[in-house]
């Protein structure tokens, strides 16, 4: 069996052999002047099912196993038509004729396409009425003697004469109602005394309602029967499995379900002492045995496995939330009859829907897909990418839907210029009332996103900082510290300045009652972007100063962050001795956990910054012995000249290897890092050490250090500069607190 990611290689070579355009939706290219110039009018093209036709026909063969994905599924509607299961129309059970029941059939799929769930339903509780029982999965009807009469009746007989449990009927009648329930205590063990009676409408609904409750609950210790509740949901999680391995849930219900756990998932990650939190996390996040795969990854598992068969089912919006769901628990199970992933599957069916996703199901496709390393995510990203830009506006984009965007291909290293292009034209070009309702999460992706990207938009950074810096403290209320450090540090890495932004956002940060809502990564993230702009506040930095002063630990802070606090304040010469004091001890004592980069950066900090702290550089001589063989030729530099500076010896460390080491980059060395390592030099002499630089290197020192003074430059500062805006760009992964949360219930 092809893999999908090899479909859809073939399928760009077909499209080319068929003078179809590669990667913009399969748009054919025609000769004919009166046809180039209509598509050339028609921004709203559509993916049509000649042309996709067309470039399949080139590999037919190829294409023809997943035929019913990429071409039936355009050319005729097939799930319209439900054949008949079973026996004869029962007369004594249903008055409507064969005709009848399809043109309801009909009514209710065009009303389903349409959204218009409520008249859906309405049309499927008709045709229960009359006895007539549907199987959405089937794609069958029957209404004969077996459906039993009534209209609540029980299931109804397949083929192979098992009972089949049929999700699309009205489960009212044998469903608890839950939604007069305003707590977990008052729903769980309602559902769990129907638990063995609930259809997968019911289950599906529990399950959406329990991550509701669980985030409305206090996230405190409450008094709960643990013992019952737990035994209540391992029950109701059992029966909800067992239906979805027996085939019984369709499109909407699996996907209903599976977003409901998700949001539990995400919801009981976070440490919490409510006992329904820690009952849910030890269910769903526990070994399943031995050591094996947490029972969310075998139940989403199972999820997949029945979504599969069914997948073409899936309106736009199920199959956003189905894939938003997987993405959210990390979970992309792999098939082992092709080697496809599930989202690899689902790519192929969301390319073929893409005309029917509304923007927020387009952003959380985009955010599930930055989890998937696959090929095929790469030809999706483009294809989404190629669909957006295609349309003439993006006016049913609100700030969210456009943030999310932005971030994800920015997140998943997706490059589409035009994409980032026509979204930044966009926000410039919305009147002030409308940029009102972006709130500052919106605005700290999206110019982190453009930064990250590296997609230069200096009207789209002047507009976001015009706006805020305009609305002042209203706005920034809005901001919470990782929206601060976010924008922060995009205006600092797109050097894209806006002193009155800056200054509105330092005062701000200055003036709050406490700064315990940031964490280390933020603060130095803050502290590193006023240094690299130049546009240091004291009032800011005397502020953080005193507060990590104040902070009982470091132990918050890693390497990195401890050693980007230290050059801030060292290039935006403040002077702070009790901050680099508590700095030096938390350095010192998580010393074996820096790396070769960290320790050349802090011991040029404290240098730099008159901080003469022999305890420190005594103490780091040690374990910057043990890294001279992964030190570059800049770390080597720093840590010589910083050394010399302080006036520390340290002889275990300044021997016949450090020499080697910087003989081996001898040819590496530019003009300013001569000059430092000059100064080491004189500086050994002077101690008659007995470890002189090598005649050719020491020459090479004097003619730089006598050609430019070279004390703590600004040269070395900008290197250090450009190596932690890199080292910040690795580490900093993003805005965590992105996912979309404006609930989109799937009905």
């Amino acid at each position: 069996m092809m893999q999908f990611h090899q479909l859809f290689t073939l399928a760009s070579v077909a499209a080319i052999l068929s003078n179809s355009h590669p990667c913009t939706g399969f748009g054919t290219q025609s000769s004919s002047k009166g046809n180039r110039n209509h598509n050339h009018n028609n921004n709203n093209r559509r993916l049509r099912s000649t042309e996709i036709s067309n470039a399949a026909a080139a590999l037919s063969p190829a294409i023809q196993h997943y035929g019913h994905i990429i071409v039936q599924k355009k050319q005729k509607r097939r799930f319209d038509y439900y054949r008949q299961a079973g026996g004869p129309i029962d007369p004594t059970i249903c008055s409507l004729s064969p005709k009848e029941i399809q043109n309801l059939i009909g009514k209710r799929m065009q009303c389903r396409r349409a959204r218009d769930y409520a008249k859906a339903d309405s049309i499927l509780d008709l045709m229960n009425a009359h006895g007539v029982r549907i199987n959405d999965k089937l794609k069958q009807w029957r209404a004969d003697k077996q459906v039993g009469g009534g209209g609540g009746g029980g299931g109804m007989t397949g083929n192979s004469g098992s009972s089949i449990v049929i999700s699309s009927i009205s489960s009212s009648s044998r469903d608890p109602d839950m939604r007069n329930c305003n707590s977990l205590e008052e729903m769980v063990p309602m559902a769990y005394a129907h638990a063995e009676s609930m259809s997968p409408r019911g289950l599906s609904a529990f399950w959406t309602l329990t991550s509701k409750f669980l985030r409305q609950q206090p996230n405190t210790r409450n008094p709960v029967q643990t013992s019952q509740m737990e035994h209540q949901f391992k029950t109701i999680l059992a029966h909800t499995q067992k239906a979805i391995q027996s085939s019984a849930f369709g499109y909407r219900d699996l996907a209903t379900t599976s977003l409901g756990l998700a949001k539990i998932v995400k919801l009981v990650r976070r440490r919490g002492r409510s006992k329904p939190r820690q009952i849910l996390r030890d269910l769903l996040l526990g070994n399943a045995a031995n050591g094996g795969p947490t029972k969310t990854h075998t139940l989403f598992r199972s999820i997949a496995t029945a979504s599969i068969p069914i997948r073409e089912d899936f309106d736009a919006r199920s199959l956003s939330n189905l894939i938003y769901a997987f993405g959210v628990v990390e979970c992309v199970p792999m098939f082992e009859d092709d080697g496809s992933t599930f989202f690899e599957i689902l790519a192929a069916e969301a390319v073929m829907k893409l005309e029917d996703f509304r923007p927020q199901e387009l952003s959380n496709l985009l955010w599930a897909y930055t989890k998937d390393d696959a090929p095929l995510s790469a030809g999706l990203f483009r294809l989404v990418a190629d669909h957006i830009t295609d349309h003439s506006t993006l006016k049913t984009y609100n700030g969210q839907d456009l943030a999310n965007i932005v971030w994800a291909y920015a997140t998943a290293k997706e490059s589409h210029p035009k994409l980032f292009e026509k979204i930044a034209h966009h926000i410039v070009t919305l009147p002030p009332n409308q940029l009102n309702s972006f709130n500052g999460q919106d605005f700290a992706n999206i110019v982190w996103s453009y930064a990250t990207a590296r997609e230069p938009s200096p009207e789209l950074f002047k507009t976001v900082a015009d706006h805020v810096a305009a609305r002042g403290n209203h706005a920034l209320k809005a901001f919470n510290p990782q929206n601060l450090a976010n924008t922060l540090w995009a205006y600092a890495t797109a050097k894209e300045s806006h002193p009155k932004l800056s200054q509105k956002m330092a005062s701000h940060i200055a003036r709050l009652d406490n700064l315990d809502a940031f964490n280390s990564q933020a603060l130095a993230n803050i502290l590193w972007a006023y240094a690299t702009s130049q546009e240091s506040s004291t009032e800011l930095f005397g502020r953080v100063a005193r507060h990590i002063i104040a902070l009982d630990s470091l132990e918050g802070f890693t390497p990195q962050a401890l050693s980007i606090t230290a050059w801030a304040y060292a290039t935006s010469r403040q002077s702070s001795p009790l901050l680099f004091e508590k700095l030096s001890g938390a350095a010192i004592r998580r010393q074996y956990d820096f790396t070769s980069q960290n320790i050349g950066n802090f011991l040029w900090s404290h240098a730099t910054n008159g901080q003469m702290d022999e305890r420190l550089f005594t103490s780091f001589a040690p374990s910057v012995s043990a890294l001279l063989g992964s030190c570059n030729n800049q770390e080597l530099t720093k840590i010589a000249w910083a050394y010399a500076v302080v006036n520390v010896p340290a002889p275990s460390l300044f021997d016949d290897a450090f020499l080697r080491a910087c003989l081996k980059k001898e040819e590496e060395y530019t003009r300013e890092e001569l000059g430092q390592l000059h100064r080491w030099s004189m500086w050994q002499e002077g101690l008659e050490s007995g470890y002189p630089l090598p005649s050719s290197l020491r020459e090479k020192c004097f003619a730089a250090a006598t050609s430019k003074v070279s004390e703590p430059s600004s040269l070395q500062a900008n290197s250090v500069m450009s190596e932690l805006s890199d080292i910040i760009g690795i580490a900093f992964d993003g805005p965590s607190s992105f996912a979309v949360e404006n609930d989109q219930s799937v009905r």
